[in-house]
């Protein structure tokens, strides 16, 4: 079967010195050699998991956690170029989410569009929060970037809003107990409560067909999305939200199932078949997470998962090639 992957990261060569949270991150140095890798063992590793394209992005924290603030629009626009013309003998095999300015909304509207239409790049990839400089985390809910997510809606491209370690000022959740604060727990617990805060912000309901992605079977909010509208009913929640003066349409969960989510380094049966009962079967994409998960044992799960072939189809590669515009060769 087909199969096109979205999350699916990179590394520049001297990524760690722009953004040295990363040599922090266990994972990276284990990685590094196939992050950096844009040919030979990226593409067979995408040979032995039955890959036919795969979109890559730069890994977390990228452009978000840059040292350098004033220069993070002229970083991102090097990397992008970089990746452009690294990829250019492989685009059939290989395309890119853009990395992203997200400091300054003015430079990142610029640069998602030299991106798209300069580059050929088929969306944005945004690492969580930006607190570039090492400045206080800001947050894409925030007024000055209606603009953005209206930019990206008229584009009509994907923006992945990827996980990230959680601010360091919260210590008193993760201090004790580092082994969770990354991609077993806390990465996924930050990017849900990044998504809600974009919900209830209202962006949907002024940006109402942005396309937003995220990874790993809806970084729980496929579970969690009933749950929060029970108690917001319970306790008078959107009657205080009109009160406050941000009231929004729809329930939270509706405005789930207008996100888009994969399947990235979620290998397990049961918990797919519970996101498909709440996303809309189009909405749910199959990813890996390479080089952090295996392209070969994701494929080994995916063949035994008992879906209708259409819906499985759909999952592998169809919902990817309406999302993104591309067409994978017969």
């Amino acid at each position: 079967m087909k199969k096109i992957t979205l999350e699916e990261a990179y590394a520049v060569p001297n990524a760690a010195q722009f953004t040295p949270q990363l040599n922090s991150l266990p994972e990276f140095p284990l990685c590094r050699p196939k992050l950096e890798d844009l040919a030979e063992m990226r593409l067979r590793a995408m040979d032995e998991g039955e890959i036919d394209l795969q979109v890559i992005s730069p890994t977390s924290p990228s452009t978000q956690g840059i040292v350098e603030a004033d220069r993070q629009a002229e970083i991102a626009t090097a990397w992008n170029e970089y990746i452009a013309n690294a990829i250019e003998p492989h685009k059939k095999r290989l395309r890119a989410f853009a990395a992203l300015p997200t400091r300054d909304p003015d430079a990142l509207i610029k640069e998602l569009t030299h991106a798209v239409k300069d580059l050929g790049m088929v969306g944005g990839m945004i690492n969580g929060y930006d607190n570039a400089g090492g400045g206080e985390p800001v947050y894409y809910d925030a007024p000055q970037y209606m603009d953005f997510w209206k930019a990206a809606e008229a584009l009509d491209v994907p923006v992945y809003l990827h996980p990230r370690v959680a601010p360091p000022g919260r210590v008193t959740t993760y201090g004790p107990y580092p082994e969770i604060e990354s991609a077993a727990w806390g990465f996924h617990i930050e990017t849900a409560e990044h998504v809600l805060r974009i919900i209830l912000s209202g962006m949907f309901d002024k940006a109402p067909n942005v396309k937003i992605l995220i990874g790993h079977l809806g970084e729980l909010l496929p579970w969690w999305c009933w749950r929060i509208d029970h108690r917001f009913e319970m306790e008078g929640r959107r009657k205080q939200m009109e009160d406050a003066g941000r009231p929004i349409k729809l329930t939270v969960t509706e405005y789930v199932r207008k996100l888009y989510c994969t399947t990235s380094g979620m290998f397990y049966t049961p918990g797919l078949l519970h996101t498909l009962s709440t996303m809309p079967p189009e909405h749910v994409l199959y990813s890996v997470d390479y080089p952090y998960e295996s392209n070969a044992a994701a494929n080994e799960w995916w063949k035994t998962v008992d879906l209708p072939q259409a819906t499985k189809e759909a999952i592998a590669y169809k919902n990817a090639e309406k999302l993104l515009k591309v067409k994978l060769e017969p």
